[in-house]
């Protein structure tokens, strides 16, 4: 590689930007990877910034990272410098007075109106669920401890070990929220943990199957007062070492937690229907980035507004034709787009659009087996604006139509696309898709 001479400020000034040439330049580039590298040996990070080295070049200038001497120089002028001010700022912090109790107690109120509008728009959406007919597992909880419905214990029915762990997730987060109501939802998570635990041995513990049934038989026919008296007495016993059967003992001790969180729950959060059939779950996996679309959703007031059917010609004579029970509803919301931002506000929003559709209808006859039922979009006459979409399942169903909106659907189930057919329930479900036009 030829010599460059570092230039003084005075001629790097003078002279005009040349080009370097191209073997010149990746020469210089690997000096200095070959000196970051040794740097980075030694603990210490040294960048290649190619742009500044071909700007350098240019200048006449001989890139200061081409030498290691000079390079370690000043990484360690960097640390030494960054370590002053972290000591500086860490000195500040220990001389700033603590914050006033006001401020503290302005955080803790905000705090608290964030946990209330989190749990409200939960238990919202918990009821819209239920009345569309697809609700989730955490809402029978919600529901119960709101007093909508008794139904706490069928929560956990018919439910598989990665729904019972998406459930116990659902249920800390809810509790981390909900800190009013601790006992229900620690009384909740007993039960998830129990089902979870089950799944993953197997159904068996450390206790012999013939054990563990005649110690349910007994814990079964105590009261909560009685629970808690055999609870301590076996802590007890464990604490001071008078057994050496600890897991067994532990086991029992987790028998007895489990029948006193469904004491609670029956006394307080359940009824006696809770025994039937498990309703239909509409069980899926959640994450932080949903819950905060949700948020965003709530804040716009998205809502939702029923439709009603279209008039279709009328069933063959002679056949008992039934209509079936649905739900059919239409997501409104307000769209922010320039024109709008410009002429509305939040006080003075703007006419709402429709962002999609949900419908949910119920074919009893069609639970055990045989075809599914159909959807099919149709045109609308001569309208262009709408059309319509057709649900045909066959004898002894009628055909349901409903007018939409005629633009293009969202398909992806990431976009919230749905259309399924379960236990004799379909349910279609969709957005359409939104574009976002650039000058």
């Amino acid at each position: 590689m030829g010599k460059l001479r570092a230039a003084s400020p005075a001629i790097a000034r003078e002279a005009t930007p040349m080009r370097p040439s191209r073997a010149l330049s990746k020469a210089v580039r690997r000096r200095a990877v070959a000196v970051s590298e040794k740097l980075a040996a030694r603990g210490l990070g040294a960048f290649v910034w190619g742009k500044k080295l071909d700007r350098d070049l240019s200048r006449g200038v001989l890139p200061g990272i081409v030498s290691a001497r000079s390079e370690r120089r000043r990484c360690l002028a960097r640390r030494k410098e960054a370590d002053g001010v972290r000591a500086a700022s860490a000195a500040a912090r220990r001389k700033s007075p603590p914050p006033p109790a006001a401020s503290l107690a302005r955080a803790a109120e905000e705090a608290a109106k964030e946990a209330a509008f989190l749990l409200e728009q939960r238990r919202r959406r918990a009821g819209i669920r239920f009345a569309e007919g697809r609700p989730r597992r955490i809402d029978m909880l919600v529901e119960s401890l709101a007093g909508a419905r008794r139904c706490a214990l069928a929560a956990s029915r018919g439910a598989s070990s990665e729904e019972m762990e998406e459930l116990g997730e659902e249920i800390r987060a809810q509790a981390g929220l909900d800190t009013a109501n601790g006992a229900f939802w620690e009384a909740a998570m007993v039960l998830c943990d129990a089902e979870i635990s089950k799944g993953r041995r197997g159904g068996g513990g450390y206790l012999h199957s013939e054990v563990a049934a005649d110690m349910m038989s007994v814990v079964e026919g105590k009261s909560l007062e009685e629970l808690d008296a055999m609870e301590q007495t076996i802590a007890v016993r464990m604490a001071a070492g008078e057994s050496k059967i600890g897991d067994q003992l532990q086991e029992v001790i987790g028998l007895i937690r489990v029948e006193k969180a469904k004491k609670f729950l029956a006394q307080n959060y359940s009824t006696s229907d809770d025994a039937g059939a498990p309703p239909s779950f509409d069980d899926h996996k959640t994450d932080p980035r949903s819950e905060r679309e949700d948020r965003i959703t709530d804040a716009d007031e998205e809502g939702s507004e029923p439709l009603r059917p279209v008039a279709l010609l009328a069933a063959a004579a002679g056949a008992e034709w039934r209509k079936p029970k649905y739900v059919a509803r239409a997501r409104t919301g307000y769209e922010w787009n320039k024109y709008n931002r410009v002429h509305y506000d939040h006080e003075h929003p703007p006419p709402k659009t429709v962002r999609g559709y949900t419908f949910v209808l119920h074919y009893p006859e069609l639970a055990a087996g045989g075809k599914p039922p159909q959807c099919a979009v149709e045109e609308d006459g001569g309208a262009g604006d709408t059309c319509i979409v057709r649900f045909h399942a066959g004898w002894p169903y009628e055909d349901v139509a409903f007018r939409i909106v005629n633009r293009e659907w969202e398909r992806s189930r990431k976009s919230g696309f749905r259309c399924t057919f379960e236990r004799g329930v379909l349910r279609l479900s969709f957005h359409f898709k939104r574009f976002f036009y650039k000058r």
